[in-house]
């Protein structure tokens, strides 16, 4: 802990050695669980998130956009992008390539609700694979327990880009959030000359929370669509006999 800056004007309230022990905070800004957290994120690795404007540090979903400072405020996650890198949800991620499966349907779980029936089949972390360096990821940004003091996007599906295949130290953005029947599209997508749509087309706050979302390169294609099983009511018998 440092007492102040010395020699210049410094704007930081803490650093810390990527992939590293050590972390530094100046004045009483290691009483902040929010800076904390973040400092942690970057001896874990991470580098900074940015949001819907570029900028370094305005991804206001996850804690390496530095949301919160205040010293009871700490209750809130690492994004999507993150998370993969990380390693923590490795049974409940998935990676999907739209070149391959041009159309996917995915329950997505909410982070927060990990440890509730999560798993490949119902991921907390959805990878969409480009085929270069840089990939989107996608998650369910509820906000309840661990991250119910989340800053912004409040229980939408949160779209993140990041480098190095989300593997390795690479600053993020968002890219989009989306509420319920919203969509978010990328036209010639990779050079592919169709439209990539991410569309959220449900969505539950029970518990475990999820939302539905499709994934689709060119029009989505989910098969025939079944037509329904009726249950049919007995017949009942006439109450008179028909007249001849």
């Amino acid at each position: 802990v440092l007492e102040d800056c010395y020699g210049d004007t410094c704007s930081w309230a803490a650093y810390a050695a990527i992939d590293g022990w050590y972390s530094v905070y100046k004045l009483d800004h290691y009483k902040q669980a929010g800076v904390q957290v973040h400092e942690f994120g970057h001896n874990f690795g991470l580098a900074h998130s940015g949001g819907l404007d570029r900028q370094t540090y305005t991804d206001h979903t996850c804690q390496m956009g530095n949301p919160l400072y205040d010293d009871d405020a700490g209750k809130m996650c690492f994004n999507p992008a993150k998370g993969w890198q990380l390693g923590w949800y490795d049974d409940a991620e998935i990676s999907i390539n739209p070149r391959q499966t041009p159309s996917s349907q995915i329950k997505v779980i909410g982070l927060v609700d990990y440890d509730k029936g999560a798993n490949y089949d119902q991921p907390v972390i959805v990878k969409v694979e480009t085929n270069t360096l840089y990939d989107i990821f996608i998650g369910f940004n509820r906000a309840s327990g661990m991250n119910s003091q989340n800053v912004e996007a409040s229980n939408e599906v949160t779209i993140i880009e990041t480098g190095e295949n989300g593997e390795y130290y690479s600053q993020s953005y968002l890219l989009a959030t989306l509420q319920l029947d919203e969509t978010y599209s990328v036209s010639n997508w990779q050079n592919t000359g169709e439209e990539l749509t991410i569309q959220v087309i449900g969505m539950s706050f029970s518990t475990p929370s999820y939302a539905i979302v499709n994934v689709c390169l060119g029009v989505c294609d989910f098969g025939p669509t079944q037509s329904p099983t009726k249950s049919m009511a007995p017949t009942t018998s006439p109450t008179s006999l028909p007249s001849n």
